[in-house]
C-alpha cells in the first residue's frame, strides 16, 4: 500500500471502528467491580497455572495461594500491556489514515494512548473496589508504545515492498 492508499475511505472507517472498539473493550474491563475482575484474571490464571504448574494440586494450601497470587499478578500486566499494544497498534494506523504520513504521527499516537491509560485509571478510582496506579499507567504507556512501533515498521516494510515492485 503506498502512503495515498492508508487513506483509502474504507480505510479510514475500518481503522476508526476498531480504535473506538478497542478503547470501549478497555472501558468494560475498567467498569468492572475488584470481584469482577478477580474472577476474569483468576479464571485465565488457573489455565495458566493448568498448563504451566503441573504439581500444584500437591503443593501445601499457602503455597498454591502464593503460587496463584503471583500468577494472577502477571496475568494482569500482561493483559495491560496487551490491550494497550493493540490500541497503540491501531491508533498508529487510524492516526495515518486521517492524516496521512507525518513525523508526528509516532509520538502522537503514544501521547493519545498513553493520556487514554492515564483517564482509564483515574476512571477505576471510581469503581468499587478498584484503584488507579501509575505504575499501570506506565505499562500500560509502554504497550502503547510497543503497539506504535510494531505498526510504524510495518508500514515502513508494506511501502518499502510496494516501491519495490512498481
Amino acid at each position: 500500500m503506498t502512503a495515498i492508499q492508508w487513506q483509502k475511505t474504507w480505510f479510514r472507517i475500518l481503522s476508526t471502528v476498531l480504535v473506538a472498539g478497542m478503547m470501549m473493550l478497555i472501558f468494560a474491563f475498567s467498569t468492572q467491580t475488584a470481584e469482577a475482575s478477580d474472577e476474569t484474571s483468576g479464571g485465565i490464571s488457573r489455565i495458566v497455572i493448568r498448563a504451566f504448574i503441573p504439581d500444584f494440586s500437591r503443593e501445601t494450601p499457602e503455597k498454591q495461594t502464593e503460587i496463584y497470587d503471583t500468577v494472577q499478578f502477571y496475568v494482569r500486566k500482561v493483559a495491560h500491556f496487551a490491550e494497550y499494544l493493540l490500541l497503540g497498534f491501531l491508533m498508529r494506523f487510524c492516526l495515518l489514515s486521517w492524516f496521512g504520513k507525518r513525523t508526528w504521527l509516532t509520538i502522537g499516537s503514544w501521547g493519545a494512548g498513553t493520556l487514554y491509560a492515564l483517564t482509564d485509571e483515574i476512571h477505576q478510582m471510581m469503581i468499587d473496589g478498584r484503584s488507579g496506579q501509575w505504575t499501570d499507567v506506565l505499562l500500560d504507556s509502554a504497550g502503547v508504545l510497543a503497539g506504535v512501533l510494531i505498526a510504524a515498521k510495518l508500514v515502513e516494510l508494506t511501502e518499502r515492498k510496494a516501491g519495490r515492485s512498481k
